[in-house]
């Protein structure tokens, strides 16, 4: 039995299967991939094929039932008390990979009521899985009401498989020698140690080929026979001759007696070679090289018009390629392949010589970071005209690192179909396990829609997922125990030193600057334990959650979605009495943003009550697979070495970084935009408009001019950590505002306000620093009939809901805002 319980793994000529042997014939053999589910796999297109684990084949079981019985059992067994394992949906090559400890999961971000959530678990421990709706108690896990539990005793530890490269299936023929050979390539390295794989065609030890490396700063040329690894075939520079952060111009030429190596178009180093060269029997490579089969020490940085060529290129062609700057594909009958990354986007690379060498990007790597030509310091900041697509001097290149992974890949663990009656709102698969003896609890959280058969709710509520994303900066953490716990900008501390754990506020391990960020990999940012500056306060998931307790509370019937969702399909705003933006909603798209504006000029209703609303853009791409965030300014939570040149997005082209200089800035939508952040130091509300309808009907709150409202308790206010003014308070608070000529639209009143006297990112958002003149507001709540259509009602700080959540007065407050955007409980 236990021979059929393991997964085989089949390789192909394409690609990989895994599942359950049903049957074999002669010509076939028929692998089961799931309950219900066979895939028949010729034997001719059978390259190999193992057990996953061998130590689980005992042949004293193997007359004892017929092999379909077994996997008949197996399959019944599994799904009834264990994880149900799936073939890879998607393969790549044979990749390096990091076994992790500990737990760590995911599942799709958001699905409807009805459909299967799909978990994908990585255990090195016995679990138990809950799938939970998140409860009443906002403090208490333990009390969630659960749809389903898995026990899982015999648990899969799936590897990641992080590091970006071009991988080249239609390599360099190996069955005859060559005679002469060139490799070229341009590089601009974010750091200089180890091993490092450029243009290579090389597996070490045995499959040893031909490739240009880097090595502790030194520059290696290898031209071996194809076999097995000989030092005396490869060859290097001193260190020194090139530098991080600097593009330089690498050619590696051998005319069959003598090896040299050009660094920016002169000689840098030269070698008697006269040995047999042959490439070695694997994969081309950009940005890595191949060990033992698997594709490994990738390189860190950016890479630009590589070339390959049969005969050796001499020192004038060299310096007039070196003097291109990249930005022509070489005209040479000798050319064997070329990549000259025109696509600027998608994981296909075009090979530009008459071989068709084409590519595939493993890990996706950074597009539109300009070329060698290119500098992308010269772009202003406030540069409205300028268009890279236009630009013939940009050139082209595409960023690698060593820690880039978007999708784990792992396989479905768990399925469970979420009843069509669900609740919309958020759930989770909650895990109890226990490492060392303490308990332990991981949770992937996921939102649950209304199915298209079911009526709108009066209300809905966008759940700010981008910014929970964007927080992601340890996909892999070490797992912690049942409660709270407190998570900054850099995460948790990471459960292996190679796991990746970049993120929008931080860089990848060897400096390059984050611009995109994994979809398809665990979220433990987006949790509902998690606190922020202490407190209690949480600025994320759960901090959101008192908007949702607080409508279950008073009977509000209300939708919930996500950010990615309103993204990929804008109308579905349609039909909704009142959208509310929650809790830190700092990073949109701009479809997202063009979609809500719509809806309002419709005549729909906005309620906010969010805190440095709409600051960053946000870009998705096709497959749900990256979000593409590009942050410039050090000072105000920007990437390092982020430079303007850069901030323009491969999945439209256009402008990214701050919304209010890119097109989209959110006191046009929405009435105001940030102003600023500080630490725990959280002020209430005070009335500006007492005599308001909206502090009067239907509910009256009896408050007075420069009354004070909106505690969490008695030191803990609604207004702090990051909040929001209007336009007009913005630019009396800044000395010289880097766009002229805005005016803010008509309509907006300030009906409260809160006050401080702290630093502000002024309209400039140069840094956090002293405002101007003597205005002291941080926040302000607005009511805004916006000329161009729809009402908003917007409160300027993170913690609102928080606040309203305890506080009695701005409850009612925002009681009566529903009321008049005809939003009412359910009786």
């Amino acid at each position: 039995i236990a021979r059929y319980y393991e997964l085989v793994m089949v390789q192909k000529k394409e690609g990989e299967a895994a599942g359950l042997l049903r049957r074999d014939t002669l010509d076939k053999i028929v692998l089961g991939l799931a309950p219900g589910v066979e895939q028949s796999i010729p034997m001719k297109e059978i390259k190999g094929a193992k057990y996953s684990n061998v130590s689980l084949m005992p042949e004293v079981f193997d007359t004892l039932l017929k092999p379909e019985q077994i996997a008949d059992l197996v399959a019944f067994l599994k799904e009834a008390k264990g994880p149900v394992v799936s073939a890879p949906t998607e393969d790549i090559p044979p990749h390096h990979a990091i076994p992790l400890p500990g737990l760590h999961a995911y599942a799709q971000k958001s699905i409807a009521a009805g459909e299967e959530i799909e978990l994908r678990v990585s255990s090195a421990v016995p679990y138990e899985l809950s799938v939970v709706q998140l409860g009443p108690d906002p403090e208490n896990r333990d009390k969630d009401p659960v749809l389903k539990t898995f026990r899982v005793d015999q648990p899969q530890v799936q590897a990641i498989h992080p590091g970006s490269y071009l991988h080249v299936a239609k390599a360099l023929p190996v069955e005859r020698r060559m005679s002469q050979l060139t490799l070229e390539c341009w590089i601009r390295p974010f750091q200089l140690s180890g091993w490092q794989g450029l243009v290579t065609q090389h597996d070490y030890p045995e499959r040893c080929g031909v490739g240009l490396f880097l090595s502790e700063g030194t520059i290696v040329f290898g031209a071996g026979a194809g076999g097995a690894y000989d030092q005396a075939a490869f060859h290097q520079t001193q260190p020194g001759l090139i530098k991080a952060q600097q593009w330089h111009h690498l050619v590696a030429s051998w005319d069959g007696k003598k090896k040299r190596i050009y660094v920016d178009g002169k000689l840098a180093a030269e070698f008697p070679f006269a040995g047999t060269v042959r490439p070695g029997e694997t994969a081309l490579r950009i940005g890595a090289y191949g060990q033992k089969g698997e594709a490994v020490n990738f390189y860190n940085g950016d890479i630009a018009m590589c070339a390959v060529y049969d005969r050796a290129l001499d020192g004038e062609q060299i310096k007039k390629r070196f003097s291109d700057r990249g930005l022509n594909v070489p005209k040479d009958d000798h050319l064997l392949a070329c990549w000259p990354f025109t696509e600027e986007r998608g994981v296909q690379v075009a090979d530009a010589s008459d071989f068709g060498r084409d590519g595939r990007i493993i890990n996706r790597g950074t597009w539109m970071i300009g070329g060698p030509s290119f500098d992308a310091t010269a772009i202003k900041r406030h540069d409205s005209v300028y268009d890279p697509t236009k630009d013939s001097k940009r050139g082209h290149g595409l960023r690698l690192a060593a820690d880039e992974i978007y999708n784990a890949r792992w396989k479905v663990n768990h399925r469970f179909r979420v009843p069509a009656d669900t609740k919309s709102g958020v759930y989770a698969g909650r895990f109890d396990f226990k490492l060392n003896g303490k308990p332990m609890r991981y949770h992937t959280s996921f939102i649950v829609r209304r199915p298209e058969s079911k009526p709108k709710a009066p209300l809905l509520v966008l759940v700010s997922s981008n910014t929970w994303l964007a927080y992601n900066s340890t996909p892999f953490p070490v797992n912690h125990g049942l409660g709270l716990i407190n998570m900054g900008t850099g995460g948790l501390a990471s459960s292996h030193p190679k796991a990746p754990r970049y993120s929008c506020y931080s860089d990848h391990h060897n400096g390059q600057p984050t611009y995109k960020i994994g979809m398809k990999v665990p979220w433990p940012a987006g949790g509902p334990n998690k606190t922020y500056i202490g407190g209690g306060y949480s600025h994320l998931l759960r901090g959101e959650r008192f908007l949702h307790l607080w409508l279950d509370k008073h009977g509000y019937e209300y939708d919930v979605v996500t950010d990615h969702d309103l993204h990929r399909n804008p109308e579905l705003l349609k039909g909704y009495q009142t959208v509310v933006v929650n809790g830190h909603s700092e990073y949109w798209s701009a479809r997202a943003y063009d979609g809500f504006d719509n809806y309002l000029k419709a005549g729909g209703a906005a309620v906010v009550m969010s805190g440095n609303t709409m600051f960053w853009r946000v870009s998705f791409d096709e497959t749900g697979e990256v979000m593409e965030c590009r942050k410039f300014g050090k000072s105000i939570g920007g990437r390092n070495l982020a430079k303007v040149g850069e901030l323009y997005h491969s999945h439209d082209f256009k402008r990214g970084s701050l919304m209010r200089f890119c097109g989209y800035p959110a006191w046009k939508l929405t009435g105001l935009t940030c102003v600023g952040w500080s630490g725990l130091n959280f002020k209430p509300y005070r009335v500006d408009l007492p005599d308001h309808f909206l502090f009067n009907e239907p509910y009256k709150i009896d408050l007075k001019k420069g009354d004070a409202f909106g505690f969490v308790n008695k030191s803990i206010g609604a207004v702090g950590h990051e909040y929001d003014v209007r336009l007009s308070t913005l630019l009396r608070a800044t000395k010289n505002p880097a766009l002229k000529g805005l005016v803010e639209p008509k309509g907006m009143l300030t009906i409260a306000s809160s006050h401080d006297k702290r630093n502000i990112l002024d309209f400039n958002a140069d840094a956090h620093k002293q405002r101007v003149g003597g205005e002291q507001a941080i926040a302000e709540i607005i009511y805004w009939e916006r000329p161009q259509g729809g009402r908003v009602f917007h409160t300027g700080s993170i913690a609102t809901a928080w606040a309203m959540y305890h506080d009695e007065l701005l409850s009612r407050l925002v009681k009566n805002v529903l009321h008049h955007f005809k939003v009412t409980p359910k009786k």
